[in-house]
């Protein structure tokens, strides 16, 4: 892939990706799909965390992350990422910090140069534990905080948060744009002053175990399972010793509902509600 060439993608995944074979597998499945106790921390995950368990079961983002020593060094960013996570890494060790262009729930904000009361100063400092960066060739700052449950965005601009206490102009607009920033800016001003995320303010995702449930099948369909493993797996006891596809047709169409989902999912892994 030569470096003067644009990356062309398909569904933010690139398709002229390497062709040669690569030591990490592509087709391995990221959990035991037979171990529900496996996914349970993703009860506890904000909805992103789904965006990444998909792109790190997608196999072109597997060949791209064994090849990325020869990519260029900006190539993350037509996956919507600013920087490349190992897709060994499960949520919530994970940290993937994605762009504006994929997360309108970034926050932009730009440092001033004016003084200002110390309660106003944000200090970097205090939110270590949280603290992930990328930093761009313009060298603009983008900045995860996170325990890898929830996930507050900041994009700085005009200087840098490593510095020493600084003071952040917040940049909004519009009226729907800024709606979802509102609640992110809200988290992150309770983990500054608090130096921890309150409970109330850390988002329970609704719909998580039928998310989960459908990445089961997805690391099922990975190792080459057939509908009536994961039927037997998933639902147990109800499904007939024999002729199950007759005598359960219920589940047979709710097992072939997951894999649709499922085959769609591993195919366009941000394609999903994970943003939103």
């Amino acid at each position: 892939m030569g470096l003067e060439a644009p990356p062309q993608r398909r569904d933010a995944l690139y398709i002229n990706r390497p062709k040669r074979a690569f030591p990490f597998s592509c087709n391995l499945p990221a959990s035991d799909w037979r171990a529900s106790d496996g996914y349970d921390a993703l009860l506890r995950c904000d909805r992103r965390a789904f965006a990444w368990e998909w792109l790190r079961r997608n196999q072109i983002y597997r060949s791209l992350w064994a090849a990325r020593e020869s990519l260029p060094i900006d190539a993350p960013k037509d996956i919507g990422l600013l920087g490349w996570v190992d897709p060994a890494l499960a949520s919530p060790q994970a940290r993937p910090i994605w762009s504006t262009r994929m997360d309108p729930k970034v926050l932009k904000g730009r440092l001033a140069t004016r003084s200002a009361p110390s309660a106003d100063l944000f200090d970097i400092r205090a939110i270590a534990p949280f603290v992930s960066v990328e930093i761009d060739a313009d060298r603009a700052e983008h900045w995860l905080f996170s325990d890898g449950r929830w996930a507050i965005r900041l994009d700085v601009y005009g200087g840098t948060l490593l510095g020493g206490p600084a003071l952040i102009e917040y940049q909004l607009h519009g009226v729907e744009s800024a709606r979802s920033k509102l609640d992110a800016l809200r988290q992150f001003l309770a983990l500054s002053e608090q130096g921890r995320l309150p409970a109330s303010l850390v988002p329970r995702e609704r719909r998580a175990s039928r998310w989960i449930l459908e990445l089961r099948v997805g690391d099922a369909i990975l190792t080459g399972a057939t509908e009536q493993d994961i039927a037997r797996e998933l639902f147990k006891d109800a499904i007939a010793p024999k002729r199950w596809r007759r005598e359960n047709a219920s589940y047979r169409l709710r097992v072939q509902r997951l894999v649709r989902i499922a085959r769609h999912r591993l195919a366009h892994p941000l394609s999903g509600p994970w943003f939103e």
